[in-house]
């Protein structure tokens, strides 16, 4: 299986594009547009069109979209390549306060796009998933981080339990949300200083060797009949509690 950080992506939508466009982060191969779409009526995003050393190819109606067919593009599309995903996390031995996100058998692209969107705007510093537990970096995940991808530091890594190892040995505590008895509701736990976020998914929670790695346990009671939340939903209430946390009493 080809690697995801060698592969080409299709980046849709004005947000999406002008995320990518203001950073040098990645390889432009090509920019499509749709005549008289919202994009091309976009002040902003020409602007910055306008600067690149190439030119970007516009489509009448019909051939925009019988070539993107989706639908939900804003009228562009962006085909770039990069380092969508790094595999080693950086040094964290001098920093006082990190919050990194783990992803533990998240599956569903959907949810993988929202809670890379959902982390970067709590302030998360970084965010690892396995790479044989999760679901891997596509365009549906790119398009729907609405270009937090660009921003939020992402790490593919061979084997999570090996990593928080590692980053125990610099400091850091692991804290898995999961529903159990001895687990402490999320508001209840504290998240200031070096901090890992461990998350599963709906159905499956997290692995059980991955589990035994997290230092405490928080949990969010249900109170309704619905037995359990989204999982972006879970992580925002952790990420902005954490957030709340660190930010201290205004």
């Amino acid at each position: 299986m080809e690697n995801s950080q060698k592969k080409q992506f299709t980046i849709f939508g004005i947000n999406n594009s002008i995320s990518v466009l203001e950073s040098d982060q990645f390889n432009l191969t090509k920019i499509d547009i749709l005549k008289n779409g919202r994009a091309e009526k976009e002040k902003h995003l020409i602007y910055l069109i306008n600067k690149l050393l190439f030119q970007p190819k516009f489509y009448d109606k019909q051939g925009f979209y019988q070539k993107y067919p989706d639908g939900r593009t804003q009228g562009i599309a962006v085909v770039i390549s990069g380092d969508i995903a790094k595999g080693n996390l950086p040094d964290y031995s001098e920093k006082e306060s990190v919050c990194l996100l783990a992803l533990d058998q998240i599956e569903d692209p959907q949810n993988f796009g929202q809670i890379i969107r959902t982390a970067e705007c709590a302030g998360i510093d970084g965010l690892l998933f396995s790479k044989h537990h999760s679901a891997t970096i596509t365009d549906t995940v790119l398009q729907v981080s609405q270009g937090a991808f660009v921003n939020m530091p992402l790490y593919e890594v061979t084997n999570l339990k090996n990593e928080f190892i590692r980053l125990k040995d610099d400091g850091f505590w692991v804290i898995g949300l999961e529903n159990s008895i001895d687990a402490k509701p999320w508001h209840e736990v504290e998240y200031i200083g070096k901090t890992v976020l461990v998350v599963g998914s709906e159905g499956k929670g997290i692995r059980e060797k991955v589990l035994e790695s997290c230092d405490f346990k928080a949990t969010i009671p249900m109170q309704g009949k619905t037995n359990s939340l989204n999982v972006s939903a879970a992580v925002s209430a952790i990420v902005f509690e954490r957030l709340r946390q660190i930010q201290g009493p205004k």
